[in-house]
């Protein structure tokens, strides 16, 4: 059986349980009293933290404790000698292990021989201490020497869990793949692939029958993957998961006497869920068969709510170890699983204690005091009545009290315009402290340039990134914040140009401006044209609405008299009448005469054609 290794574990037997928390403080608890029985304070537990742990139980000869001079004498029996000592091993940031004895209360020794921070330790009884480290090393130790037995290169990843086999002649290491290593030969057997994130835990199992197994988990997958080492088999999936709704944080190992493999798996959400898994073949995820929660007394709230489960343990009897509550005072149990249904919640209060003393009767009497009590005593004479103070003057706000200030610069001579500058400058420096957003804005919207200019030129140097950043929001807004922050980033590198080509971080605080004003210049051709194209609009409706006007000559309003209008109309008639019958009696006249004419013509034609006719008879 074994454990994934995290910053609170186990010991083996169960009988102990260790926690490394934030403050770089172990504290080791006794499971069968819940008492804490140990603390230990490293002299570097704030600059370099602990990150991993693990238990080791080795026999006093393994390591080089130099014992008292007085134990010297006393002759050790047997059974003392072979009793092994429990050793927790703590990872630290700076890249050492440091071993520290549960019997003596003591550091034992130090391993250094990483250069990173230790991010993953296991130990093997067969075969020792084994590290991992940021340095892409793992490293196999030597206890009786505390120095390195044997390191070799993990690979181009990150290492973040360990766990030796069974058999103790293969090493697990997981990174985002899981790698199977010859630990005789340090050389890599397989890799097995399927994880989409970091592995954080490992687990290893032997069956009965022979055969070897891993069970691997990685942040995001929501399940665990149940890996066979075998070698001769070149298929690289896992021949079974175990479906989780959150990560796991630890995993134990149990196998029961029908050669049935029982996982207890604690999650992030302070859950714990039992698998029975029987080696049959490749199947679906495995449901788990069993899941457990604790919550709170309902007698001591008014709502239920869940007591997070903090670590468990598989015990050899098939019960379980649990450890739930608060690492400040967890609280440790041993039970029995209920199969009956799949969900088993035990309802326990929070804190015994604190309800032990509630409950507890005080012998001591509290003093009764009255409202109505006057103290007296010596020297004490009445105090004045507090004066009131006029609403102007001192409680004005600065701000009202510098825009005043202002405004009597703006109405001062030319040469005294300085001022301005230099009140602006205290109130955008109050301003830019404050993050105070109308402050800001009342100064930002200022349009004369000289204000803008001694405005500048007054601020201090440490208010300069401040105001950048500013700009910079200003700069992200629409055309008329844009105007207004280029207004005060060219008055900005005209006074401070020195000050800025100074700083080593230039291109980080001018690189979000350089961005947004490339931006901007982007979109410039295509509004340029859109521009064009709406005034080419706008101008031929213009030049449509005033031809139309020009078109239209008629008056608005025309008024006629009705009398006056049939008057004229009477007489234009009578003078179109009698005008009309003259040219009718001309025109007749003029006819008659016309006929007469022809008629005159005719009867001479005829009495010419006579007189021939008579003169061509008397000649013949």
């Amino acid at each position: 059986m074994a454990t994934a290794v995290s910053c609170s574990v186990f010991s083996s037997d169960g009988e102990y349980f260790a926690h490394c928390g934030i403050d770089g403080k172990l504290k080791i608890w006794d499971t069968s009293t819940g008492r804490l029985k140990q603390e230990y304070v490293s002299n570097f537990h704030l600059s370099s933290p602990c990150c991993v742990l693990t238990w080791l139980y080795v026999n006093s000869s393994s390591t080089n404790a130099a014992p008292s001079p007085w134990k010297k004498r006393r002759r050790k029996s047997i059974s003392e000698e072979s009793t092994p000592k429990g050793i927790v091993a703590m990872g630290s940031t700076n890249g050492k292990i440091t071993l520290y004895d549960t019997t003596t209360s003591s550091v034992t020794g130090q391993l250094d021989g990483h250069s990173g921070t230790v991010t993953a330790v296991t130990w093997s009884e067969n075969v020792g201490l084994f590290s991992a480290s940021d340095d892409y090393h793992i490293i196999h130790w030597n206890l009786k020497e505390n120095g390195v037995k044997c390191k070799w290169k993990s690979g181009k990843g990150k290492t973040t869990s360990l766990a030796v086999s069974e058999d103790g002649k293969s090493l697990l290491s997981g990174e985002r793949v899981v790698k199977w290593w010859d630990l005789s030969t340090k050389q890599l057997i397989k890799t097995f692939t399927g994880h989409a994130n970091q592995v954080t835990c490992l687990c290893t199992i032997k069956m009965p029958y022979g055969s070897n197994y891993v069970i691997s988990g990685a942040c995001g997958d929501g399940c665990l993957s149940v890996w066979a080492l075998d070698d001769q088999k070149p298929d690289r999936t896992p021949v079974a998961s175990l479906a989780l709704q959150d990560d796991a944080i630890s995993v134990s190992v149990n196998i029961s006497k029908e050669s049935q493999v029982i996982v207890l798996v604690i999650t992030r959400s302070g859950q714990a869920h039992l698998f029975h898994y029987q080696q049959n073949g490749r199947s679906k995820p495995l449901k788990p068969s069993l899941n457990i929660a604790v919550a709170s007394d309902i007698s001591q709230k008014e709502g239920v709510q869940q007591i997070p489960i903090l670590d468990a343990k598989l015990t050899e009897d098939q019960k379980l170890l649990l450890a739930y509550g608060a690492y400040l005072s967890p609280t440790f149990e041993r039970m029995t699983p209920d199969y009956s249904n799949k969900v088993q919640c035990l309802v326990r209060s929070e804190n015994r204690k604190n309800k032990e003393k509630k409950d507890e009767i005080s012998k001591v009497k509290n003093t009764i005091i009255e409202d109505n009590v006057e103290y007296l005593a010596p020297g004490l004479i009445e105090t004045a009545p507090k004066r009131n103070r006029n609403s102007s003057g001192s409680q004005l706000l600065l701000k009202d009290r510098l825009e005043n200030l202002s405004l009597n610069a703006e109405t001062s001579p030319a040469g005294k315009s300085t001022s301005v500058g230099s009140n602006r400058a205290q109130l955008l420096l109050q301003g830019l402290n404050s993050k105070d957003k109308a402050i800001l804005s009342s100064i930002f919207v200022t349009r004369n340039e000289s204000i803008v200019r001694n405005t500048i030129a007054k601020l201090p140097t440490q208010a300069i990134d401040p105001l950048i950043k500013e700009l910079t929001i200003l700069l992200q807004g629409k055309t008329f914040t844009s105007k207004l922050a280029v207004r005060w980033l060219e008055a900005l590198l005209m006074a401070h140009a020195g000050h800025l080509l100074s700083q080593a971080d230039l291109m980080q605080s001018f690189g979000p401006i350089l961005s947004l004003i490339d931006a901007k210049l982007a979109l410039l051709p295509e509004i340029s044209k859109l521009k064009g194209r709406v005034s080419l609009v706008t101008g031929q409706i213009s030049q449509t609405v005033e031809e139309q006007h020009k078109d239209v000559t008629e008056n608005c309003l025309v008024y006629q008299d009705s009398d006056s209008s049939e008057e004229d109309g009477g007489i234009e008639d009578e003078d179109l009448e009698s005008e009309s019958d003259e040219n009718w009696e001309e025109m007749s006249n003029q006819e008659d005469q016309d006929d007469q004419e022809e008629q005159n013509d005719k009867d001479v034609r005829s009495t010419n054609s006579d007189a021939d006719d008579d003169d061509e008879s008397i000649s013949s």
